[in-house]
């Protein structure tokens, strides 16, 4: 039996209450590491995320302004093009766009000046508490 990581409100393992909860989830990572960009789109993936990357804030407007509009965005702050505070600001002067929730992913010396975002993890983040503040999300919009 595998073991999942426990929920400490009971009723199966928090791997199963996740993977229910992710199942038409879309979160949008928009990170220019190119490999840590398709880490977390991976980890998102095994836990039945569907998720997209972006290499950075102008990529990532393009994709939400030809397609479907994510659940959650994952930002980082510090990218070539557009950083994290000019996509913020576009996302957030776009009524179709600025409701979407974000979560700022960032180093501890990245965060120069303030961001208006709805939640802040420090690189490196394990994937356990990233996926709590993501469930922490969903758990939010589906009540």
């Amino acid at each position: 039996m595998a073991a999942g990581r426990k929920s400490s409100s009971g009723g199966g393992s928090l791997d199963e209450k996740i993977r229910g909860a992710a199942a038409a989830a879309k979160i949008l990572v928009v990170e220019d590491d190119p490999e840590l960009g398709e880490v977390l789109c991976e980890i998102l993936t095994l836990y039945g995320y569907r998720a997209s990357h972006a290499v950075d804030g102008v990529a990532a407007l393009e994709m939400l302004n030809n397609g479907n509009l994510p659940d959650l965005i994952l930002l980082d702050l510090m990218m070539p093009r557009m950083d994290g505070w000019g996509f913020r600001a576009a996302q957030l002067a776009q009524k179709r766009l600025k409701d979407i929730p974000v979560v700022v992913l960032s180093a501890v010396g990245e965060i120069v000046k303030p961001i208006e975002a709805d939640y802040l993890l420090r690189k490196p983040v394990s994937p356990d508490k990233l996926l709590d503040v993501i469930e922490r999300f969903r758990r939010r919009e589906s009540s």
